[in-house]
């Protein structure tokens, strides 16, 4: 099995993202973006997709592991505003909306985990999630606009190939 990709998570969640219904926007943000305004011309809920980071892992006798770690924030609820600091009511409601979002989510990624193939198609995420490695928390406020919502931290674990492309190395 090939490594699997940065554009390949970040597509998937994107994916995800286009798909849920009741989720408006999305795009894959760096953190020092949410000390000002969030990007203009979005709409909430929106969700905001964290680049992966990938470390390595196991023995010297057992195959080595990607442990690809990546997460998604969802935001905001349509006509709810959070800005001010002591609105419970509608900072709960939001986290309420959004929580139950990245629940959706985490349904659809172990529902697509658990498909071999999909339409056709050899599945890259079959079997390579990590089903207790799901961890939500609330997130804000956030942005100059005081926004409020749910972040998920998740794990996509796979075999790293050592079969060595001789394309890509001059000596070989």
């Amino acid at each position: 099995m090939a490594n699997i990709s940065f554009l390949t998570i970040v597509n998937y969640l994107e994916a995800l993202s286009a798909n849920h219904v009741d989720v408006k926007d999305s795009f894959r943000w760096n953190v020092n973006e949410v000390s000002g305004a969030l990007r203009s011309g979005v709409a909430l809920p929106i969700t905001l997709i964290d680049a992966p980071e990938t470390q390595s892992s196991g023995k010297n006798t057992t195959p080595l592991i990607h442990i690809n770690t990546t997460a998604f924030t969802v935001l905001g609820k349509p006509n709810t505003k959070t800005g001010n600091l002591d609105d419970y009511d509608a900072q709960n409601e939001v986290l309420d909306y959004t929580q139950r979002i990245c629940f959706d989510f985490q349904k659809r990624i172990l529902h697509d985990a658990s498909l071999p193939k999909i339409n056709g198609q050899k599945n890259w995420l079959y079997g390579l999630i990590d089903k207790n490695s799901f961890h939500f928390f609330k997130v804000g406020p956030l942005f100059s606009e005081g926004l409020y919502g749910y972040r998920c931290e998740l794990t996509i674990k796979n075999k790293v190939t050592t079969e060595v492309d001789a394309e890509k190395w001059s000596d070989l």
